[in-house]
């Protein structure tokens, strides 16, 4: 039996193919994700472990704001005086390093790195990790010294220039050295550095000369790094974070791991799909084989095999597919892997210290789900096939049609779940569930339209094809597609959940642009914005409010004369800039939140904002204006007081002296212009808003404003259009990486549809050369199989984004967004793709018919 199995298999070997290439494609995705990221992973440990191989413990601030990666106050010299007395310290050394030096390139812009920092550090020598390749250090105020990563990037040399945004506007330095580091790497995980002389470096990154960002440490000879951290605890108090450098690097290791491990996750996710929906393939193509072998299987029943070894038969043939398929799989993944890391060095700069890390144990687990993925979908036609009755070897019939009744309600039952939890979660009777109840009633439903494919398909499957049949061979295709119900349901059931879940993101995706648009021109009422890169496209967060600096880096600002001066604009009726941070709240729900500060006298006129308590006035340095919703979340009314601290200064005491409606661009506290410049991380503006007077020439106004900021290459200014467009283009990478991911499962609904065509050609071949005989020509047949692909794609597509564009819908009445936008293009394009996929499917297929050799044919039993 084993014998007459392995040369079975052998004799279809090209029709199994295309089924194991959808294990292919699943398994390589789930390889990938996990070499690349245990790869990055390791890299970055190495990075780290290696930069604090010098360091036994590290002193710094803890961050005044409840957030790990939130901005840390700087430390004062003073802390370096009671270090120098600890007994068992061998040196003691102030740091002065922090993000948020941006240096400008030739070309005039802020030369930008993908995640890594932009670090401003103080040059104390060739010290640990540090060596210099060309040059000096820094001196002088107006010079620096720069890692061979930036100088590469930049395109700068010894005796060249190159201008600096800090906390401070641009400045202009001498480049007097280019340095690298020990371990021979241009870059630490792709970051650029500028060094300053230390005075500079303190005044420009950490905002005043005298403070360290934290202190370093070695133990004196015998002492342990552990003994030495305990000492120092002793002496300085809770107050500060006291750390070995292996605590340090596994922390600083970990936040990157957290960051890794997410996408590891989501890509995993979409591979897992891709292999879910590679199970329709598989069955769909046991499903076929075992159809076209009934005469065979009821003819090795009839000479005595059981029923086990006919699935045993069928197993051994899907495990052989599993096996060699997911073996494919983890090599292409390892592949894959390869390419993605040498991407991603090219595009962020990073080195990483290490190869190419294959965690054996993960590509095991790959392997096996691939196999097990394939002998899951084969089992159902397995045991299909052991029920044969040897007396089926008389017939020439492939298979007998069922009754559709148990696979209707077997669908129903999760379709009517899936659409109570949709109209629970819409209608708000779900409540405090209601996202649970969208994420499972869409799966449920998505199961159940799986499960009642085969019966719409009976009923949709004929207005379909009406469209695309208007010829004889054209309906002939038809007809075939309508005649096998279950079968044209497995083959479009994956176009209908890829495109099901394309449709949605779409419908998503342009609702939420629509919601930003119509929120931007409500709530601003300012003809334009004076804002950084990147700063306006991060205003209103996920529930409104303004950009913050909760990464711990500095966000783009300009100078605070540049408002002053852009009221003296011929036609500026008003001009106001507003601060940004993240602050911390300590009332009934204690947590961070944005933090604000400008002058509410012209706030009020430029956000539209509603005053519901009190009054919105220029405040004084110990008064604070609150929304209305922060409000009531921590308890509190207009005359209490509330503790809020910033990132730079701490907690302080305010007077609560008025409330407001929270809009997009306006939440939490505001505070006084002069607090922010003392106590936030930037002493900056990041917001400017200009409001015109009647009759301004808007565009004269813009281009005059410009000229203002044309210095500065990270801030630009921006009309209400382009504001909301910059909004909203957050979402456009979003979306694409979410189209790319579902693109493989997209490839493999066309794989089905095509594997479908291919085995039910060869299923037909006596159908066809009697075709070919009464007088049917090539053409005719190309016309016939082609018509019959695209009936199933459309079928399948119309079906998918239908689903899609209602799931989407329910998305955005549950969350409360204000337009409910769908993307018609968008739609039309996928449908397009369907058509497109349908086409290529019957290619090959197509062709085989059209060469059937009629007297081959006619004879073939």
């Amino acid at each position: 039996m084993l014998r007459a199995t392995l040369k079975g298999l052998l004799a279809r070997k090209l029709r199994l193919a295309l089924a194991g290439l959808a294990v292919v494609l699943g398994v390589t995705a789930v390889s990938a994700a996990m070499v690349t990221t245990e790869t990055i992973g390791n890299g970055f440990d190495a990075i780290f472990a290696t930069a604090a191989s010098d360091v036994d413990v590290s002193v710094s601030a803890r961050p005044n704001v409840d957030e790990s990666t939130t901005f840390a106050p700087p430390l004062p010299a003073s802390v370096l005086e009671e270090l120098d007395a600890v007994r068992d310290a061998e040196s003691v050394t102030g740091v002065v390093s922090a993000d948020g030096a941006r240096p400008i390139g030739p070309d005039g812009k802020v030369i930008s790195v993908q995640g890594p920092p932009r670090l401003g550090v103080a040059w104390a020598g060739e010290t640990g990790m540090t060596r210099l390749r060309e040059g000096r250090g820094p001196r002088a105020a107006n010079e620096v010294a720069i890692n061979a990563g930036l100088a590469e990037q930049g395109g700068f040399g010894v005796g060249g220039t190159i201008d600096v945004l800090t906390l401070r506007p641009r400045q202009t330095f001498q480049v007097v050295g280019i340095y690298g580091y020990r371990n021979g790497l241009d870059t630490m995980g792709g970051g650029t550095e500028v060094a300053f002389t230390e005075p500079v470096a303190q005044q420009l990154i950490l905002g005043r000369t005298g403070v360290y960002s934290s202190v370093t440490m070695t133990a004196a000879d015998g002492v342990s790094p552990e003994k030495l951290r305990d000492q120092v605890a002793d002496v300085l108090g809770s107050s500060y974070l006291v750390r070995t450098g292996d605590e340090l690097a596994e922390q600083t290791a970990s936040e990157g791991q957290a960051f890794l491990e997410t996408v590891r996750m989501v890509l995993l996710a979409f591979s897992g799909l891709s292999l879910l929906i590679g199970i329709f393939l598989i069955l769909n193509t046991f499903s076929i084989l075992v159809a076209q072998r009934t005469s065979e299987l009821a003819l090795v029943a009839a000479l005595g095999a059981r029923r086990r070894q006919i699935v045993g038969s069928v197993l051994v043939e899907a495990a052989l597919v599993g096996v060699l398929a997911s073996a494919v799989g983890v090599g292409a993944g390892i592949a894959v892997s390869t390419l993605l890391k040498s991407f991603m060095e090219s595009q962020s700069g990073a080195q990483l210290p290490v190869g190419l890390t294959v965690p054996m144990p993960d590509l095991v687990l790959a392997f096996v789900v691939g196999v097990l993925v394939t002998l899951v979908a084969a089992l159902v036609p397995a045991v299909r096939a052991s029920r044969v009755p040897p007396v089926a070897a008389m017939r020439e019939a492939a298979a007998e049609q069922r009754s559709l009744t148990g696979i209707t309600v077997a669908g129903a039952v999760p379709a009517a779940l899936g659409t109570a939890g949709l109209v629970a979660a819409v209608t708000g009777i779900a409540g405090d569930f209601r996202w649970l109840a969208l994420g499972g009633g869409v799966v449920l439903a998505l199961l159940g339209l799986a499960l009642l494919t085969p019966v719409a398909s009976r009923y949709l499957l004929p207005a379909v094809g009406r469209l695309l049949s208007w010829s004889t061979p054209g309906k002939l295709g038809r007809r075939n597609a309508e005649r096998n119900p279950r079968r044209t349901a497995i083959t479009v059931a994956t176009l209908v959940v890829t495109l099901g879940l394309v449709g949605g993101v779409g419908v998503v995706a342009e609702s939420l642009r629509g919601d930003v648009s119509s929120v931007v021109a409500s709530d601003l009422t300012a003809d334009l914005v004076i804002s950084g890169d990147g700063v306006s496209a991060r205003a209103g967060g996920q529930s409104g409010g303004p950009p913050t600096a909760a990464d711990g880096r500095i966000m783009p600002t300009f100078a605070p004369e540049v408002v002053e001066r852009a009221r003296e604009v011929p036609g500026v009726a008003v001009a106001t800039a507003q601060y940004v941070d993240t602050v911390q709240l300590d009332g009934r729900a204690p947590g961070p939140s944005p933090g604000n500060a400008g002058d509410l006298s012209r706030l009020e006129s430029v956000l539209g904002l509603e005053a519901v308590d009190g009054t919105l006035r220029t405040l004084a340095r110990d008064e604070v204006v609150v929304d209305t919703e922060t409000l009531a979340d921590q308890g509190l009314a207009v005359g209490d007081r509330i503790r809020v601290s910033t990132q730079r200064a701490g907690w302080q005491e305010y007077r609560v002296v008025g409330s407001y409606e929270p809009n997009f661009l306006l939440r939490g506290p505001v505070l006084a212009p002069e607090v922010a410049a003392e106590r936030f991380v930037s002493p900056l503006p990041a917001l400017g808003y200009v409001e015109l007077e009647p009759g301004a020439d808007a565009a004269a106004v813009k281009s005059s404003v410009s000229e203002l900021v044309a210095d500065n290459p990270e801030v630009t200014v921006a009309d209400q259009t382009q504001l909301a467009s910059d909004a909203s283009s957050r979402l456009d990478i979003a979306e694409i990486m979410l189209y790319v991911l579902l693109g493989l499962s997209v490839v493999i609904g066309i794989l089905g549809v095509v594997n479908t065509m291919a085995l039910s050609i060869l299923e037909r071949t006596r159908e066809l050369g009697l075709l070919r005989a009464i007088g049917m020509r090539r053409s005719h047949m190309v016309h016939m199989v082609v018509a019959e692909s695209l009936v199933m794609s459309v079928f399948g597509g119309l079906v998918g984004l239908a689903f899609g564009t209602l799931a989407g819908a329910a998305f955005v009445s549950v969350a409360g967004l204000a337009v409910l936008a769908v993307p018609w293009a968008s739609l039309a394009l996928f449908l397009g793709l369907a058509i497109l996929a349908g086409l290529v499917a019957a290619l090959a297929p197509s062709t085989r018919a059209a060469r059937v050799n009629i007297l081959a044919a006619i004879g073939d039993r």
